[in-house]
């Protein structure tokens, strides 16, 4: 990004809340140190994470999650890190800050409590879906990343709503996905902001990537296959499922397919593999 100074006043604004956010907590740092040790344990891990009250209740709503084929039986904490895995409460933990936050309401893009973290939700158990099925190498990246592709948006919704009925009307007067109005009306979109709070969080360069060109995979600084991976996981849940919001964005950028190889043919038998995968988990 250009000096900030020069930054449009909304945007200079986006760029100190972003400044101002909070590091990982201890505990979570404390934990993904323990999981990269040859020595790791389920039980010192559990008793990290054991230390943050919050921290362990998304750990044990997650081992009980329907999405992740679990059935609700988890209740020790142990337990749960074990049910888990090392890799996948890695990715967890990586996104903890940002569970908390997403089970938020947005008035400006007008999802009610919960909503945004239902989604998250979907985008990475539908993401890490097509990763294991293109044979892509680490399908915990698109997990985490489909988890966390819409984080920008907490940090824009107070200028959504204050300019909701201009939005709307480009979207629709002009056909225009979400991103690029975003850009026209407040000057930056919820994708490149999420983007700069992953940077914040010191996530890997593949995470910020991510999560920064969902919308336009191409543009990717690096690995244009898994910002395609979740631009297509967000496009195919939006067809399975529904949103309210008229501010859903779910266009699929016309790169995915030519990086994905993929065939009109595939791409419909991949929206039916998951239309029937969400539904059993629902």
């Amino acid at each position: 990004m250009t000096g900030e100074s020069v930054l449009p006043p909304k945007v200079q604004y986006v760029v100190k809340s972003i400044q101002s956010l909070k590091p990982l907590p201890s505990s979570v740092t404390r934990a993904l140190k323990e999981i990269e040790s040859p020595h790791a344990t389920a039980g010192l891990i559990s008793e990290y994470i054991g230390l943050d009250q919050a921290l362990t209740a998304l750990i044990l709503q997650v081992s009980n999650s329907a999405y992740l084929g679990y059935d609700r039986t988890c209740t020790s904490l142990s337990d749960a890190v074990m049910r888990i895995g090392f890799k996948r409460l890695k990715s967890i933990l990586m996104a903890s800050t940002a569970t908390g936050m997403l089970s938020r309401s947005l008035s400006g893009y007008r999802q009610g409590t919960g909503e945004l973290w239902q989604h998250s939700m979907t985008i990475a158990v539908a993401g890490e879906w097509l990763a294991q099925a293109m044979g892509y190498p680490d399908p915990e990246e698109a997990y985490v990343s489909g988890l966390l592709h819409d984080i920008g948006k907490l940090m824009l919704d107070q200028f959504v709503l204050a300019d909701y009925a201009e939005i709307v009307d480009l979207i629709h007067r002009y056909q225009l996905p979400l991103w690029q109005v975003e850009e026209k009306r407040i000057g930056i979109n919820h994708a490149i902001v999420g983007g700069l709070v992953a940077e914040k969080w010191r996530f890997p360069a593949v995470l910020v990537d991510t999560i920064q060109f969902h919308h336009r995979p191409a543009a990717a600084r690096g690995n244009h296959r898994l910002p395609a991976i979740i631009n297509l996981a967000n496009h195919l849940a939006s067809k399975v499922g529904s949103s309210r919001s008229a501010l859903f964005s779910s266009e699929l950028h016309p790169d995915t397919s030519a990086i994905l190889g993929l065939s009109e043919k595939v791409v419909a038998h991949y929206e039916q593999r998951i239309r029937e995968k969400l539904e059993f988990s629902a």
